[in-house]
């Protein structure tokens, strides 16, 4: 066998085995050793850190990067910042496994939880198990209902699969959050069983919500069913929107947009986002930089959950 100080055979053995795949027999064949002198070997590259073996699971926990997550921490004064990425599993997978887990942390601490809509939300709420909370926590909508960005396949709401995963009842808000009119909006406000789940809504301790970012994903959608006429649509492209979150728009400067959009919503105002102790956003695709960056800078985000590309994006941006 090769005295420890020659490399050079052991990284000939440990190239044959582990990057062309060759046979423990077939490597004896080829450097003229005995197969039991290339087994003790291979255990020699491992052990003087010639050869590093990973193993990824698939189903383990997100792999999270460190560096990236000290400059947004530091970029936008958050308070938590978790940046990741999984072999085999694409950019929403890992943040729903990632956000599910701070979810699960989070909520074993708090009385209360606000959630809003979309897909990155939906799939946070899918990811996270069942929990045994005691005391349970109260559990409520932070915008009105949308079946078409707040449901599950088997027709249940965000909201009441997440509720049900944390042992919960939640209270539930009976109207759409997207209207046509800013005239309903205000009406729906003013009925009482509407405007207290919206005020308790305002109070949660922890909320999660999804990050939209202006022609992307979910966010036209959204535009679409406030049924801006030529005039309102030209106001509110004026306005350089680029993101959203619970369906307020923001511009590129973290400033909340006004008239007309910010009228046709029934959910928690900017101002009440802002109070909140912990806001938790989660979004995934480096497509929503623009979007996230200016939500970042509104401030209304306490703790971010993100994918790698997308930080380096937004990191990129800023």
């Amino acid at each position: 066998m090769p005295a420890p100080r020659d490399s050079a055979v052991v990284v000939r053995a440990a190239r044959l085995y582990y990057e062309q795949n060759r046979s423990q027999t077939e490597v004896a064949q080829e450097l003229g050793l005995s197969r039991s002198n290339v087994s003790r070997i291979l255990t020699q590259a491992r052990d003087r850190g010639i050869v590093e073996i990973t193993i990824h699971d698939p189903e383990g926990p997100p792999r999270r990067d460190e560096t990236l997550e000290a400059a947004l921490r530091a970029a936008f004064s958050l308070r938590a910042v978790h940046v990741v990425s999984a072999p085999r599993a694409t950019a929403m997978e890992s943040v729903a496994r990632e956000g599910a887990a701070m979810l699960a942390e989070r909520a074993a601490s708090v009385r209360s939880i606000g959630v809003s809509w979309g897909r990155t939300v939906q799939n946070v709420v899918a990811q996270l198990e069942t929990l045994q909370l005691r005391p349970t926590p109260a559990v409520l909508p932070l915008v009105g209902g949308h079946s078409a960005l707040d449901q599950f396949d088997s027709g249940d709401s965000v909201l009441k699969v997440l509720a049900s995963r944390l042992g919960a009842t939640p209270q539930t808000l009976y109207a759409p959050a997207v209207l046509e009119s800013a005239t309903t909006v205000a009406t729906l406000r003013a009925e009482s069983s509407i405007g207290r789940v919206l005020a308790a809504a305002a109070q949660v301790e922890l909320a999660l919500v999804g990050i939209g970012s202006h022609g992307v994903h979910s966010s036209p959608h959204v535009l679409e069913l406030m049924r801006l006429s030529e005039s309102e649509r030209a106001t509110f492209e004026a306005q350089q929107p680029v993101g959203d979150v619970c369906g307020r728009f923001i511009d590129a400067h973290g400033v909340p947009l006004g008239a007309p959009t910010d009228q046709r919503v029934l959910a928690v105002t900017f101002s009440e986002l802002l109070r909140i102790p912990e806001v938790l956003g989660v979004a995934a695709g480096a497509e929503k930089a623009e979007g996230v960056l200016g939500v970042l800078r509104s401030g209304a985000i306490d703790t971010v959950v993100f994918d790698v590309d997308l930080a380096r994006e937004v990191l990129a941006r800023a």
